[in-house]
């Protein structure tokens, strides 16, 4: 599926340098508040703000307080709906925030979550924990599930359809567009996490979803040096997540919000190389002897269901590849150990090539046989590669499973 760039256009959007005394790029605005030129200034902001009333066209809403907005927010913010093709995105402080607050926005006690599985670790806990105690049915679905089982599955009260596509950690593929007829036919939202892919492979808004999300922590950032969330969508649908950030205080501080609009800047260049490496990567990994399997989709048959609808709703395969040794945890570990060049720690997206043991740490609160029906065994270690010579990932990769 191919999306028109949006690189050139996202680059200093939202920035204007004659508002920021003709620098360059946006400063960052350290400052808990901001002072009203007059009473009736600040009546107006709150007034728009709060949502007591709506802007008028034209109308230049300020800032009040940090916790609500601020300068490189809106900037950022800009940069990112571009980039998801999205009316408005909104800036959060982690991508947990990010999704928890979507959860309270639309989810209520006696409603019902479609959620497909595997999902993040954090995700699928929300749901099963705290939502499920709040009296929120949270009902999950795998990559094979049809739009028959699906809507079987729905006995009125829907909510929200929730799809995390390519998944976690297994890289299932999941139909977006199948999601959103779903959600839609029974008056409920979709909401696709969009981390794995980004939006320079991919753009769930496009597919029929209501909400895209990210952990900002990861691609969006890439230089794992930062934590943050967005949430990309129609403005209508964010109207309800805007005010409940508010509330709760998820919204990205701004040090944070600068971070991520220098880290946009480079996005595409970033992910090509990681993606095209990736694939090599895999392909190295799909010959060796010590791996029983890889999942990346690169490696997608043609013929390949998963394939189909992949090229369907995605430009790009992703740098992203789990890949399961031969024997169980002991030998993984003996791996995961023996690595130089790669790091052994959670988190992805970023320049550094990453490894982690899924079964142990982001799966490691499931039960052992809920973890082995999605796909996480004792074996499977996930990588997220970086911007290294693909030589140089290789050879380390190598030595490490000899000793396997």
């Amino acid at each position: 599926m191919s999306h028109p760039d949006p690189r050139a256009s996202s680059v200093n959007a939202g920035h204007d340098a004659q508002e920021h005394l003709g620098s360059l790029k946006t400063p960052i605005y350290e400052t808990s508040s901001f002072v009203f030129e007059t009473a009736e200034e600040g009546e107006r902001f709150f007034e728009v703000v709060y949502g007591l009333d709506e802007a008028q066209p034209g109308e230049d809403v300020g800032y009040i307080y940090s916790r609500l907005d601020s300068p490189n927010a809106r900037v950022t913010e800009t940069s990112l709906a571009i980039w998801e093709a999205a009316e408005e995105a909104l800036l959060f402080n982690s991508g947990m925030a990010a999704i928890s607050t979507v959860f309270l926005t639309y989810l209520r006690p006696g409603a019902k979550v479609l959620y497909s599985t595997p999902s993040y670790g954090g995700t699928a806990a929300l749901l099963e924990g705290m939502f499920s105690e709040l009296g929120v049915k949270a009902l999950p679905f795998t990559s094979d599930a049809t739009e028959e089982d699906l809507n079987g599955m729905v006995d009125g009260n829907l909510a929200m359809v929730y799809v995390e596509s390519p998944a976690n950690p297994t890289n299932d593929i999941f139909d977006i567009a199948m999601a959103a007829r779903v959600a839609h036919k029974n008056d409920a939202i979709l909401a696709v996490d969009n981390t794995f892919l980004s939006p320079v492979w991919q753009r769930p808004l496009e597919m029929g979803a209501d909400l895209s999300i990210h952990s900002a922590t990861k691609y969006l950032g890439g230089h794992s040096d930062l934590t943050a969330g967005v949430v990309c969508g129609a403005k209508d649908a964010l109207e309800g997540i805007r005010h409940n950030r508010y509330r709760l205080g998820t919204t990205a501080q701004p040090h944070t919000a600068w971070l991520l609009g220098r880290s946009l800047e480079t996005l595409a260049l970033r992910v090509e190389r990681q993606t095209e490496t990736a694939t090599k990567v895999a392909q190295f990994l799909d010959s060796h002897n010590k791996v029983a399997s890889v999942d990346h989709l690169s490696l997608l048959a043609e013929d390949d269901p998963k394939r189909v609808i992949h090229d369907k709703q995605a430009s790009g395969p992703g740098a992203m590849i789990a890949f399961e040794v031969i024997g169980g945890k002991e030998e993984a570990f003996r791996f995961l150990n023996a690595m130089s060049l790669v790091h052994l720690a959670v988190s992805l997206g970023g320049t550094e090539t990453l490894a982690s043991h899924p079964w142990t740490m982001s799966h490691s609160t499931m039960a052992s046989q809920d973890k082995k029906l999605i796909g996480v065994t004792p074996g499977l270690i996930r990588l997220s590669i970086g911007v290294e010579a693909p030589a140089d990932l290789i050879a380390d990769l190598e030595q490490a499973l000899a000793l396997v």
